[in-house]
Parts: C-alpha cells; structure tokens; sequence
C-alpha cells in the first residue's frame, strides 16, 4: 500500500516495448537496477511499468539492446497537476481542501472506550463530558495522563486505565476489578436471610445447605410462604431455646407449579405489501447540525429507513461529518383472514415461545394440557401448563431483638 502510494507520488508510465531482442533490453534494466513492474508478455511485444526517473535512464539501454519503446499510460501526481496547470481554482480548491483535512487533524471527533463492562460507555463519556473532555476539542489541550488519573478518581472500581491519542480518535481502554463484584456479592449472601417460596407449588425435594427446613416432601405451598428459616433455634441441656444464631438461608427447593395459559387473536388481519415505488433522499450532519436535502415522498404509508456514513479518512481518523440517505418505500395495507392450518400454526408458535422463555429461565416442562380451538373469528388456545422448577426466594430474616426467658424465671 505504502509502495503504490509513493509510486503515484513521483509518478510512473506505462510503457510497450518492441524490437530486435527485447529479453535484452530486460537483462540491460535489471543490471542497471531499473525497476520494472507489472510486466506481460503479449506475443509480440511486453507491456511494463516504469518510474518517471528510471524511464529517463532508458535512452542509452534502447540504443544499445535496438529496443523501442512506446508510452502507452501516464499516472500519477506529475501528470495530474500538468494536466490542470491552467485550472487555477482547481489548484486552488485541492489546496483549500489540504488545509481543511489538516486543521480538522488538529481535534478530537472520535472517543472509543473499550474493557468497561459495569460501567456503560454513557456512564463514562458523561463523565468526561462534565470534565470538559468533549468530541471537537483540540488536540493540544487533551491530557492523556489527566484522563486516566481522574477516571480512576471517579470510578475507584476501575483498576486500570489507558489513554492515547491515534488520528482524531482519543482511544480509553480500561479494567474494572471483578473481584470487587465478587467481594458484594458474597457480603450479601453472609447476610441473615429466609427462603420463601416465589409460588406456589407441591414440594418434590428439598436439600439444605444452611437454615432449618419449615417444610418437607409432598407440602403444598403458597407464594411467600417460610421455607428455609435463616434464624436457628439455640437449645439449653433442659431443651428450651436459650438464644439465637442466624445465617443465610442456602438450600434447593424443587417443586410442581401450574401455569395457566390463555392466547386468543383474530383471524381476521391488516397486511403491509410494496407497492414497489421508492424515494430517496439525502441528508448531512456537519458537527452538531444537520442538513437536510430531502423532502417527504408525497406517499400516504412508507417505511423510512435512514442509513449514515461517517466521514473518516483512515480507521482512527474521523472527520465531523456525516453523510446520510433517507429510503421512502410506499406500501399498502389490505385486510385478510388466516386459513384454520395458519391460524393454528399462529397458536402453535405462540405457545412454543411461551415454554421456551420458561425454559430459559430454568424451568423443566412435565405436561402442556393447552388446547388449541379454531373458531369462525378468533383463534384460542387455552389449558395449564405443569413444570418443575427451583421456587426459592430470598427475603430477610427477622432478627429478634432478646433471647426467650426460660419458663422458671417466668414462673417467678
């Protein structure tokens, strides 16, 4: 890439060479280290490329190989600027646009963050924003080494932070400290806490890891309903409770749940359907302003659909401005009815999307008594649902303020 641009830089011509021995004139360039690009062979002559200042080299090799050579293209900056050397604003809008790309070089129109996860990158950029770290700033007046130590002020979750400037883009990586989540999470699980039941069920099993068990195998229960109590009874030697000790409830509380469902639709349905007639439009954003070249369609219903291109001349190096186009599509809109098979497939989706979200949240499926009835209007699928799922729920513990007196003391 680096080697074609400079080649077009210094300019280069392509050239056919005919003659006596053109292996020759080949074998006289490479001895004289003439560099020779995209050479073919065309039966009869060769075709090649050729700089400029090598091609100025060539008048004794010719003489000497009885070579002829016939310039057939001419590329690059040399011949550009000849050929509009008498085009005076041309020049002169080449240059004012060379003094454009370079004064917007001078800011910053791009500020990627990357590593937050906590932390979203609005969270961040807000922040910066307060500190007047903003997209259009200069250059010069952005301080890598700042960023990072106030970032780490602001977010003390953030371990690690790195800022660099690359074009016109100011790059933020960081790291958060996970182990910081970590740490919370289990303060939370150390606290005094029950298990209730987050609805209501038959028990089919119940395994206790901490607390003590308020139910057993086959109780029916309600939502909300003690499950694991997080407060343990203390027992003196003559078996009356003598003080607390308290903890965070753990167990896995497995039990058989209902669920009702009920979908009913119409058969009867609007439809949107292309016409096949198209506007476009167009539209740029030019820092914090937008300018718009388009005009609405004269449709009476279109999708609008807006697709921008950012400017940027490189990866890394943004300029403030924005290019968009605006898609009018017409359509319109009809009324129809689903067939029975439809109209059941309809049913049959909903309800298979409906079972797949409680699976996803854990839940085994036992048995689906759902009903699906197709009527002269509607639709209606109908029924229970039975699973097996984990109903544990937390809920904190209440803490007595005094232990219970033992009966003697409260005889006395």
């Amino acid at each position: 890439m680096l080697t074609s641009f400079f080649r077009y830089l210094y300019g280069y011509v392509r050239v056919r060479l005919t003659g006596y021995s053109p292996e020759r004139f080949l074998n006289l360039c490479k001895a004289h280290e003439i560099e020779i690009w995209d050479l073919q062979n065309n039966g009869g002559y060769y075709e090649m490329n050729l700089s400029i200042r090598d091609f100025r080299r060539l008048k004794p090799l010719r003489k000497k190989a009885k070579a002829h050579l016939h310039v057939t293209e001419r590329h690059g900056l040399p011949f550009f600027l000849h050929h509009y050397r008498n085009r005076k604003m041309f020049v002169v809008g080449i240059l004012l646009c060379i003094a454009f790309l370079y004064t917007m070089s001078l800011y910053i129109w791009n500020i990627h963050i990357e590593g937050n996860y906590s932390r979203t990158t609005d969270v961040i950029l807000d922040y910066l924003e307060s500190e007047n770290i903003v997209h259009g700033m200069k250059k010069s007046q952005v301080d890598c080494k700042e960023i990072q130590s106030m970032i780490r002020i602001q977010f003390p979750d953030i371990i690690w932070v790195s800022a660099e400037i690359r074009g016109t883009r100011l790059l933020i990586r960081i790291r958060e400290n996970m182990d910081s989540f970590t740490e919370e999470e289990t303060a939370v699980k150390e606290e005094p806490r029950d298990i209730v039941a987050a609805r209501e069920g038959i028990i089919t099993s119940v395994l206790v890891r901490s607390g003590v068990s308020q139910i057993q195998v086959g109780d029916e229960v309600e939502a909300g309903q003690l499950l694991i109590r997080g407060r343990i009874d203390i027992l003196s030697d003559s078996g009356e409770v003598s003080g607390y000790q308290y903890t965070a409830a753990d167990a896995d509380v497995y039990a058989t749940t209902t669920y009702p469902y009920y979908d009913e639709f119409v058969l009867s349905h609007q439809e949107r359907r292309s016409t096949g007639r198209k506007r476009h439009g167009f539209y740029a954003k030019v820092g914090g302003k937008t300018i718009s070249l388009k005009r609405r369609p004269g449709f009476e219903t279109f999708h609008e659909v807006n697709t921008e291109y950012p400017l940027k001349l490189t990866e890394n190096f943004y300029l403030p401005l924005t290019f968009g186009t605006t898609l009018y599509e017409e359509y319109e809109i009809y009324t129809e009815s689903y067939t029975q098979e439809d109209a059941r497939a309809i049913a049959e989706a909903n309800l298979k999307e409906f079972l797949e979200n409680l699976i996803e949240k854990g839940v085994q499926i036992v048995e689906n008594n759902v009903k699906i009835e197709v009527g002269t209007n509607t639709c209606t699928a109908y029924g229970t649902i039975v699973a097996l799922e984990e109903i544990g729920g937390y809920a904190p513990t209440e803490v007595l303020e005094e232990a219970p007196k033992p009966l003697e003391e409260e005889e006395k």
